[in-house]
């Protein structure tokens, strides 16, 4: 089975138009890894009128120092939202890092159809 269809279609995230001024579209994989991303850093509950359990809790440590229980906090969220997400099979690691840049989640998630991906999520609007 292609991975359009396991991963679907949908309109890119990232802004993005073509020379024609349409919204770029991402398919398959590159899909399920922007499904994965915006379900993440999209707050619990923002789109009740269609699902109200789209999203996680990953905000509700914003302005928290990042102490080791708030990291381990974070941790549990990233992987509740994860469990959501039908795309993921199994969740592989999630490593927290405290970088020059801001913290950043790396993930690692075996996908639907054993694709193992990595994804580094950018939480420093978070927790810059």
């Amino acid at each position: 089975m292609p991975n359009e269809e396991i991963y679907g279609v949908d309109y890119s995230s990232n802004g993005g138009v073509s020379s024609t001024g349409d919204i770029l579209c991402v398919e398959g994989l590159e899909n399920a890894k922007q499904a994965i991303r915006n379900a993440l850093v999209t707050p619990l509950g923002s789109y009740p009128s269609v699902d109200d359990e789209y999203g996680s809790e990953i905000y509700t440590l914003q302005g928290e120092d990042l102490t080791s229980n708030q990291l381990q906090a974070l941790t549990v969220h990233i992987q509740n939202g994860l469990l959501k997400e039908e795309r993921v099979k199994e969740i592989q690691n999630i490593e927290l890092k405290l970088e020059p840049g801001g913290l950043k989640a790396y993930l690692h998630v075996l996908l639907v159809n054993d694709a193992e991906e990595e994804m580094t999520l950018d939480m420093e609007d978070l927790y810059g």
